[in-house]
């Protein structure tokens, strides 16, 4: 009665709708007939899939009798009498048995419906999932402006959704290949509309405060700060595992964008066709970029660096440091562009190279840069490292500088005056040096300047090595080649072979002139080492010898470097550099202690051949000078009789006695009044 007295309700509110109750009483006869047709419809189907159904049951059935037959008769016949032998229960032992078995049609009919029911089944999951993945990215992308934070749900219900079939894929030996794709894909390209779509509503609040010209403190930043947040949160909200196994972390987005507008001015000035974009003048480019971050400096320090410290998702990062990360990319994009052009220009690479290292210290020196993620234990490489982290661009800049080095070292060996003592050059008490031994000491502190700035210890081993080593044992190798000749010309058996005229001779190495010679030697041999001893113990050498240690002592004991940062070409050259090490360092040693050592040897030697020199000098005048003969004889004689005794002796230690320090010339003259023996 409910339901009519609604009905009536509904169609006669009021007494004069009485009027048209013919015409629904007609409505309803109409209806009620067609669904009466529609019933009889459906009951004539109905009959008709029950009699179908009756019908394949009934096969069904005889079937299923069928089986149970066979089964019967295949049981009775794969039974076995009891001998001990068992039964046999495989196809495999009843065809050993010559049992023939005949599987049923209807199985194989089964099987092929049940794998297409379970294709079918796949591919229904595949459209449900696709059709998820649409709903998902079109929730996201409504809701994005209004509702940042539950756009991110939905596209971490997407990543969770990619994940899950990701990991079911693998299970089934990447059966869902390329489902798998295009969720990532799906997945991506929903973040970079979202960014997008964030990013777009954000660049008018830059108009507003008059970026990317340098902002006044005065501008409304409501709008601003509002964008800044939203894309924070965007960015920082979801909680992307992948980013956290990236090399480097992704710059603050909001950043990106705003270096948009100057990424742009960098690629019209530096990257086009203007008279700026000169690769002969990289500090063009980089005293720019150090203008940009010095322009917007005061907006970073205060109102972005406010934002980033009320943000709970940034509070410990610092704003100058995040722009200059954002905005890095542009240098190393001009940095990728030009280096390859400058192979065959090594003057520009090098001074590319000189002025990329400049932007590095500037960096650092001026705004205390260092890339936010850098374990604590790592310097940053700077933009130096990233470009020559190529090896081939490394090998080139120091093949380069290589062969720039030795031709100076070159010119300095066979200048007329290389050789020449210079008696001003230091004090009254020390060695007077060579010219060539001066130059060659400037010549290695230019390229310990032109290394010093890098802070791959690799490259630094390298330079050292290639370049500074070779030149220190090039220049050792000439000092002993030089007294090698004067062994060989004073020797016996060395006059007899040298081939040299007895007067030639006699001018070479005989008298002052052997004792100038020897001098040279002595030298230049005590400048250079008198220089390692001191560059060893500059904090940089101590650092790079503290380091070459620890490294070298686990490449020995591990058999590989332990750095986890250490790349191939890395190991590598660690491995070369551990080679030329001895087993052991000293714990208070120095990177140059072995250079050190070698020149200490030479510089002995020529004192060795210089008193050796001396004795021989002074026997030639004990036979031919009655008065020094008589003197060097007397009890009474001393270093100063001798030294006054006769011209020539004289003249040889009067040399020795501006020529070396006070100490050397007396530990000389000792040494030779006590080899007296006459």
């Amino acid at each position: 009665m409910g339901a009519v007295t609604e009905y009536i309700n509904e169609y006669l509110p009021t007494f004069d709708a009485l009027g048209d109750l013919d015409n629904i009483v007609s409505s309803l006869e109409d209806q009620r007939s067609s669904l009466a047709t529609q019933i009889q419809e459906l009951q004539s189907q109905i009959n008709t899939e029950c009699d179908r159904l009756l019908s394949k049951s009934d096969a069904i059935l005889n079937q299923v009798q069928d089986f149970r037959t066979n089964y019967s008769q295949l049981k009775s016949r794969l039974a076995v009498p009891s001998n001990g032998l068992g039964r046999l229960n495989s196809p495999s032992a009843a065809a050993a048995a010559g049992v023939v078995i005949e599987r049923p049609q209807f199985l194989d009919q089964l099987q092929r419906l049940m794998d297409k029911l379970q294709r079918f089944e796949i591919a229904k999951r595949y459209f449900v999932t696709l059709e998820e993945v649409l709903v998902i990215s079109e929730q996201a992308k409504k809701s994005i402006v209004k509702d940042t934070r539950s756009s991110l749900d939905k596209f971490n219900q997407l990543s969770e959704l990619a994940k899950s079939v990701n990991l079911q894929s693998h299970e089934a030996e990447d059966s869902a290949g390329y489902l798998v794709q295009y969720l990532e894909e799906s997945r991506d390209e929903l973040w970079k509309d979202l960014r997008e779509s964030l990013a777009s509503e954000f660049r008018p609040s830059l108009d507003t405060i008059g970026w990317p010209r340098q902002v006044s403190m005065d501008a409304d930043f409501v709008g601003f700060i509002e964008g800044f947040n939203k894309l924070l949160e965007f960015q920082f909200l979801y909680h992307d595992e992948d980013s956290e196994r990236q090399k480097a972390p992704n710059p603050i987005i909001a950043l990106s964008v705003m270096v948009e507008p100057l990424d742009i001015r960098f690629r019209y000035h530096f990257e086009g066709t203007r008279e700026t974009n000169n690769i002969s003048r990289p500090e063009w480019f980089f005293q720019h970029f150090q203008s940009t971050i010095e322009e917007h400096e005061q907006l970073m320090q205060t109102v972005v660096q406010g934002i980033l410290e009320q943000s709970e998702y940034v509070s410990n990062r610092e704003a100058m440091h995040e722009f200059i990360y954002a905005y890095l990319p542009c240098v190393r994009r001009k940095l990728e562009a030009i280096i390859p052009r400058l192979m065959s220009e090594h003057q520009l690479l090098s001074h590319l190279m000189l002025e990329t290292m400049k932007f590095d210290d500037f960096l650092r020196d001026v705004y205390l840069f260092r890339p936010y993620g850098l374990p604590d234990d790592q310097e940053w490489q700077g933009v130096t490292g990233d470009i020559m982290s190529r090896s081939e661009w490394f090998q080139s800049w120091l093949s380069i500088e290589k062969d720039f080095a030795l031709a100076r070292y070159q010119e300095i060996i066979d200048a007329p005056d290389a050789w020449v003592v210079d008696f001003d050059a230091v004090g009254d008490n020390e060695p007077k040096p060579t010219k060539s031994s001066l130059r060659l000491k400037d010549l290695l502190e230019t390229i310990s300047d032109r290394y010093r700035p890098l802070r791959s210890f690799v490259h630094r081993v390298r330079f050292l090595l290639d370049i500074q080593i070779a030149i220190l044992d090039g220049y050792h190798k000439r000092i002993s080649a030089s007294l090698d000749a004067f062994e060989s010309l004073t020797s016996t058996l060395g006059k007899a072979m040298s081939g040299v005229h007895d007067e030639d001779r006699k001018k070479m190495v005989d008298g002052l002139a052997g004792i100038e010679r020897l001098c040279r030697a002595y030298g230049s041999a005590y400048t250079i080492r008198d220089a390692l001893k001191d560059w060893g113990e500059d904090i940089f050498f101590l650092e790079l010898y503290q380091e070459l240690d620890t490294r070298a002592a686990q490449f020995r004991r591990q058999g590989a470097p332990k750095a986890p940062q250490s790349s191939s070409s890395d190991t590598t050259e660690l491995q070369k550099i551990s080679q030329q090490l001895p087993d052991t360092l000293d714990d208070d040693g120095t990177i140059f202690d072995e250079v050190i050592k070698a020149y200490d040897a030479v510089q002995s030697r020529a004192e060795g051949l210089i008193i050796k020199h001396l004795q021989r000098e002074v026997q030639k005048v004990y036979k031919t000078d009655k008065v020094f003969r008589q003197s060097v004889k007397s009890k009474e004689a001393d270093a100063e009789e001798i030294y006054n005794s006769q011209a020539q002796v004289s003249e040889m230690l009067a040399y020795l006695s501006r020529a070396l320090s006070e100490t050397s010339f007396a530990r000389i003259s000792r040494t030779l009044y006590q080899s007296f023996n006459f």
